[in-house]
Order: C-alpha cells, then structure tokens, then sequence
C-alpha cells in the first residue's frame, strides 16, 4: 500500500471517527465524564493560555503564513507546499464553521476573558493546531535542514500544537471532546492535504 493510499485511510477513519464522536457529545453527554473532569483544567495558568490561543486566531495566523512563504521562497524551496499548506487552513476552517451549525452544541459556560461566539463542536483551533502548526511540523521533518535546527524546530512546533488545544479549555471556551474532535477532524483534513501533494508530486521540500 502507498503512503497516499495510507493518508487517505486515516482521513477517512479520522472523519468517522470525527463524525461518531461529534453525534454522541451531543445526544449522549453523560457518557463522557472527560467533560466534567475538565473543570480542574480551566482557569489555570490564563496569560499563556491567551497566548497560545491569540496564535490561533485569523491575523496571527496570516503573519505566520506570510512569513513562512516568504522564507520558503528565499530558501528556493517548494513555495507550492507552503501556500497549500495556508490555503488548506482557511478551507479547513470555513468547513469547521459549517460542521458546527450541523452539531449545534452550546459552549461551557464557566469562562475566563472574552467570550467566544457560535457553537462548541468542534473546536476550530484544535483544528488549526493539526491543519496548520502539523503541517508545518511535517515540512520542517520532510526539509534538508541540519539535525540541531530541524529537531528544535519541530519541537517547538509540536509543544505550540499542545498548548494551542490546551489553551482552549484553559480558558473555558472548549469542552476537551470539542478538543478532540478538532483534532479528528485536523488530521482528516491535513492527511488529505498530504495525500493530495504527493498524487501531484509535490513533496514538502525540493532543490
């Protein structure tokens, strides 16, 4: 089996997954006690937590792309992959938007700075966290850089990934199920991004 066909699996197995998770949370609260758990979560820590998710957000995230293309461009690397890699994110994220019209859930309602508007199910920066920061992580992997500089960075992307779906129920706005189905939902939508680059050859990097 290749690794596109592979990518697409875990896409599909990711969206069940996404989906059957989403409908239970939903009409089955009750079975997941994660939820009730989580308020020894919330509260804590709230300045970095507001870092993390202020990362999250629409011109953050922009300077961020932009400044990744631009550095992809100087290094005359791949600059298909890293617009793919921006254009996948706001796709992803318009999908989020409508997936949580279809879910409707009602958002926690202990909250610590700046209520969040719309629905909980699913969390658009845990999706961001896998659509973007993860694939960033795997360009970095995939890239010719020197060991030191591609293992710092990939950490350092990795703990921000962390942080972000922390930070969001850190702060009261997310239910961790909501977390988890962001992530669900990520991996589906960055796994088809992957797939998608190397049915056209295009892989993260290429001199």
């Amino acid at each position: 089996m290749t690794l596109e066909m592979r990518l697409w699996l875990i896409a599909a197995a990711s969206l069940c997954a996404f989906f059957l998770l989403g409908f239970s949370v939903v009409h089955a609260p009750s079975l997941w006690s994660v939820d009730v758990g989580a308020s020894a979560l919330r509260g804590r820590v709230i300045p970095l937590a507001l870092v993390f998710t202020t990362s999250g957000r629409a011109l953050p995230l922009l300077a961020v792309a932009i400044a990744g293309i631009v550095i992809v461009a100087i290094a005359r690397a791949n600059v298909i992959v890293s617009v793919a890699i921006f254009a996948s994110q706001l796709l992803s994220q318009g999908a989020v938007e409508l997936l949580k019209h279809v879910f409707r859930r009602s958002r926690p309602d202990a909250w610590f700075i700046n209520r969040d508007l719309g629905f909980s199910y699913p969390s658009g920066h845990a999706t961001t966290a896998i659509v973007f920061f993860g694939s960033w992580l795997v360009f970095v992997l995939m890239s010719p850089l020197p060991k030191v500089p591609k293992i710092i960075m990939a950490t350092a992307l990795a703990v921000w990934m962390a942080g972000v779906d922390w930070s969001r129920v850190a702060l009261g706005a997310h239910y961790p199920t909501d977390v988890f189905g962001g992530t669900l939902f990520g991996v589906a939508f960055a796994c088809a991004l992957w797939a998608l680059l190397l049915h056209f050859h295009y892989p993260a990097l290429k001199y």
